[in-house]
């Protein structure tokens, strides 16, 4: 009897005990896990930025057509027709970029995407900015892509976002739709590019 009952001690002890391992491994190892998916998700994200996005916009302006941009991380889509940029803001609990101020080349650190003009040729039409900032678990990251004028001989060469007729300018949708809506010479020495952008 008293053997059995050891037994039965034993058996519980080596229970909890399982149960405590796992327990503890699960405490420490989801939020690595997790920090290891947000991480590769952070880079999906700037990866779409500084390569997908870019090249579908400035494809579309050159030959037109329509192009899709899909990106499969949950976030915001804003278009601003004023400012001229396209952004996009995600939750992670991981990041890439340093937090409270503004990184890419040729943005400011305080604001971003500024318009600022470039030289045709020798410089990208559209600028692509990051900012991150810490938030309770984790960061928030907004990517911004913002087209400028660029400058050549005294002509200027513009590509101008639109938002198409029933359009969004914002959505929580996985991408959205580059359209090529006109080329116009606004004045003999500019010339406008107009690009939808449709939030999907």
């Amino acid at each position: 009897m008293v053997k059995s009952q050891a037994d039965i001690v034993s058996a519980v002890i080596i229970v909890v005990l399982a149960l405590s391992l796992t327990s503890s491994a699960l405490l420490w190892g989801l939020p690595l896990i997790q920090k290891r998916q947000d991480s590769v998700m952070v880079t999906r994200a700037h990866n779409f930025f500084n390569k997908e996005l870019v090249s579908k916009i400035k494809s579309v302006a050159n030959v037109g057509g329509t192009e899709k941009a899909i990106l499969d991380v949950k976030g915001i889509w804003t278009l601003n027709v004023t400012k001229n940029t396209i952004s996009f803001m995600f939750f992670s609990k991981a990041s890439d970029k340093a937090t409270g101020v503004w990184v890419g080349e040729g943005c400011d650190s305080v604001e971003g995407f500024k318009g600022q003009e470039g030289i045709f040729g020798e410089e990208e039409p559209c600028l692509v900015c990051a900012f991150s900032k810490e938030v309770s678990g984790g960061y928030e990251i907004t990517y911004e892509i913002g087209c400028r004028t660029l400058t050549s001989d005294g002509k200027k060469y513009k590509i101008e976002f639109v938002k198409p007729t029933g359009g969004l300018t914002t959505s929580t949708g996985k991408g959205i739709a580059i359209s090529r809506q006109s080329v116009s010479q606004v004045d003999p020495n500019l010339i406008i590019t107009k690009i939808e952008i449709l939030l999907l």
